[in-house]
């Protein structure tokens, strides 16, 4: 019988603890919906990640699973590129990873052999010190030289992304969004350092994105 793992953490409160109890009770929930009946539950007490004794435990296990089911992927980790790398370790041990909200990452080879139409963009705090033309300069080499993709446009946005406000650029690239294939980043960090930001930015794309520092395909694709 296939056996899925359920991971949610609360801040430890004891005002309402029946606000987690209902989201746990959503997860199973989810989890039967899909098939999985035989479900280990794991729940950490505190939103601080060096306290989190389940998850560690949960990750020492992870093998014993065939999926894992969790709110978000913000509950893995607050850091895309960090949530990204467990992700990976995740799957190379072949366990499914699904979200109630987020829904799911399917990571694949990179399509650099077709011909599509491919947007650049470059969040400025990410290399301190470099200018943007050199970055521009690497992201376009890359694309001659490793793919057959056309560069149709370029963005950047210089003042990073601690804030949502400073990315005025990325906007503007979700309104062309149509125009484009997949989208280039130098990291995933570029879309957005917090996972919780990244998931409703991709959603907002819609767009396959490809990842240099990561050497990372991520399409997008919508749930059913």
């Amino acid at each position: 019988m296939p056996k899925a793992a359920i991971y949610h953490f609360t801040n430890g409160s004891d005002i309402r603890p029946i606000v987690h109890l209902k989201e746990l009770e959503k997860l199973k929930k989810y989890a039967n919906k899909r098939g999985y009946e035989d479900i280990d539950v794991y729940v950490d007490k505190t939103i601080t990640k060096h306290e989190q004794d389940q998850l560690k435990e949960l990750m020492d296990n992870i093998g014993d699973y065939d999926v894992l089911i969790m709110k978000d992927f913000y509950h893995l980790r607050k850091n895309t590129g960090i949530c990204i790398s467990e992700l990976l370790n995740i799957n190379k041990q072949g366990v499914d990873i699904l979200t109630i909200r987020d829904g799911r990452f399917d990571f694949e080879e990179a399509p650099f052999d077709k011909e599509l139409n491919v947007a650049i963009y470059y969040c400025g705090l990410e290399i301190v010190g470099h200018s943007v033309d050199l970055q521009y300069e690497i992201m376009e080499l890359f694309i001659k030289t490793k793919t057959k993709w056309k560069l149709i446009d370029k963005y950047c946005d210089v003042n990073g992304n601690r804030s949502n406000a400073n990315q005025k650029e990325q906007k503007r690239l979700i309104k062309n969004k149509n125009k484009y294939d997949v989208l280039l980043v130098q990291s995933f960090n570029s879309v957005h350092w917090r996972t919780g930001r990244f998931c409703v930015i991709r959603n907002q794309l819609e767009l396959d994105i490809y990842s240099m520092q990561e050497d990372v395909f991520l399409p997008y694709r919508k749930e059913n």
